[in-house]
């Protein structure tokens, strides 16, 4: 409890310089300066400690946010790397279906190879793999990787003329850039 404010007792005019005391404030005794002086390091050493405290509860606080992320995008991506790995078995029997009647394979086959081709789509759809989108939409290097062009009348901006090989991603992230070929607007003559 702090001493009482003796408002018409003379102050000290170094204490009031110093400002250990108030205008209008009675000098405290020499023993309660003394205490005064005493707590005055513990009181700075509780103020730091309270100022690691909250910087360190503030810290995990965002070492937990991170980690719940973390653990939410592990699940979600779980089967990236199996999807990746799956992407080319897919390719290969797409060409296959493409490619057996040419071989003269038997119409049932096709038929079987084309079923097999769509169940295995419908099972990469449900592990949350979305085929993209490419022909007719607009270039868009972070998902197309175009490996050919040619200027068009047809077109006002760079537009997917041609998809090579599909591109696919994982809810949010690309797994594989869709191979295409772009059309480009053909520059106006000069004048």
């Amino acid at each position: 409890m702090a001493a009482p404010k003796r408002p018409h007792a003379p102050a000290d005019a170094s204490a009031l310089r110093r400002g250990a005391i108030e205008p209008g404030e009675v000098p405290a005794t020499p023993a309660e300066a003394a205490a005064r002086d005493e707590a005055a390091p513990v009181e700075a050493v509780l103020d730091e400690w309270e100022s690691r405290y909250v910087r360190l509860a503030a810290d995990f606080e965002n070492f937990k946010r991170r980690k719940a992320q973390e653990l939410a995008d592990s699940g979600r991506y779980r089967n990236e790397d199996a999807a990746r790995a799956l992407l080319p078995v897919l390719d290969n029997l797409r060409r296959a279906v493409e490619h057996a009647p040419e071989a003269g394979a038997e119409e049932f086959f096709v038929h079987g190879l084309e079923l097999v081709v769509r169940e295995f789509e419908t099972a990469l759809e449900r592990l949350g793999v979305q085929r993209i989108s490419a022909v007719g939409e607009p270039f868009d290097p972070a998902v197309h990787e175009a490996i050919g062009g040619e200027e068009s009348d047809d077109v006002e901006h760079d537009t997917v003329m041609a998809e090579l090989v599909p591109g696919y991603r994982l809810h949010d992230r690309l797994l594989r850039p869709a191979v295409v070929r772009v059309a480009h607007p053909r520059p106006a003559p000069a004048a």
